[in-house]
C-alpha cells in the first residue's frame, strides 16, 4: 500500500541548484546549438517549471522546506529568487559545493534532496514516490534519480556524505552516477536507484522534453504548459 504522503514526517529540505543571467552564463551546451538568447528563455520557463512544482510540493507535504542554492555570492538577494529562501553555494568546484550545501542542511533536516534545474518535467507525483523510498527503507542513507546523459537529477541524502566523496567524482559526464555511488558504496553506505529522467543539456533533448509534455499535456502544471507552447512554437529551428 503506497504511504500517505501528507502523514510524512520527515523534515525535508529541497536544495535547487541554480544561476543567475546576468551574473552567469547558463544552458552553454545548448546555447551552442539554438543560441543564447533561446537558451536563456529555456532557462527561465525550466526554472519557473521547477518552481512551481516544488510549490506543489510544499502544498501537499508543509514539513517540506524549499531553498534555492546559487552559483553567484550576491544572488540570493535579487529579486528573482525571492519565491524560496536563497543561499550561495559557497567556494569550489561543484562536488565541493554539493558537500557543503548538503552538510549545511543536514543540520536542520531529517533528509536533503538535491536537484537542478535541468528536468523541467518534475512532478509532485515523481518526488513523493522518491521520498518514500527512505519511508520504508528507514536505515538507508542514499537515494538517486539517474538522468539519461549518466548523471543524476535528484539526490537524497539521510547522512553526510565526506566532501573528498563528493570531490572525487567526474561531474558532467557519462559516468558521474556511477562513480559517485561507487564512491559513496566504498564509504560504506548504500545508495537506493530511483527512476530515470531526461535532462536538457541539447538540442535533441528539447525535442524528447515535447514529446514528453504533448504525451501527458492533461496533467502538466501551468508553467509546464508555458513551456511547451514555447518548445512548440520554436522547434525545429530554434532561430535566434
Amino acid at each position: 500500500m503506497a504511504l500517505d504522503k501528507k502523514a510524512v514526517s520527515m523534515k525535508i529540505a529541497i536544495a535547487t541548484f541554480a544561476k543567475t543571467i546576468g551574473l552567469s552564463s547558463v544552458k552553454t551546451r545548448l546555447a551552442a546549438d539554438i543560441g543564447k538568447a533561446n537558451a536563456e528563455a529555456f532557462y527561465l520557463l525550466s526554472v519557473a517549471c521547477i518552481q512551481e512544482a516544488i510549490e506543489n510540493i510544499v502544498t501537499q507535504n508543509t514539513n517540506v522546506y524549499p531553498h534555492w542554492v546559487l552559483a553567484e555570492k550576491d544572488a540570493p538577494t535579487r529579486s528573482e529568487w525571492h519565491s524560496f529562501p536563497a543561499m550561495w553555494t559557497g567556494e569550489g568546484g561543484l562536488g565541493t559545493r554539493f558537500a557543503s550545501v548538503s552538510q549545511r542542511l543536514l543540520k536542520e533536516h531529517d533528509a536533503v534532496f538535491l536537484i537542478g534545474t535541468d528536468s523541467p518535467q518534475l512532478s509532485a507525483k515523481r518526488f513523493f514516490e522518491v521520498m518514500q523510498i527512505f519511508q520504508v527503507n528507514p536505515k538507508l542513507e542514499h537515494v538517486a534519480g539517474p538522468a539519461t546523459d549518466g548523471g543524476f537529477w535528484l539526490w537524497g541524502s539521510t547522512q553526510q556524505l565526506p566532501t573528498d566523496v563528493w570531490e572525487g567524482v567526474t561531474y558532467s559526464e557519462e559516468t558521474t552516477l556511477q562513480e559517485l555511488v561507487k564512491a559513496t558504496n566504498a564509504y560504506g553506505h548504500h545508495v537506493a536507484i530511483s527512476h530515470r529522467m531526461q535532462d536538457v543539456d541539447l538540442l535533441e533533448d528539447l525535442v524528447t522534453l515535447q514529446k514528453t509534455f504533448e504525451q501527458k499535456e492533461s496533467l502538466i502544471l501551468p508553467a509546464q504548459k508555458n513551456l511547451l507552447k514555447w518548445l512548440q512554437a520554436n522547434n525545429p529551428t530554434f532561430q535566434e
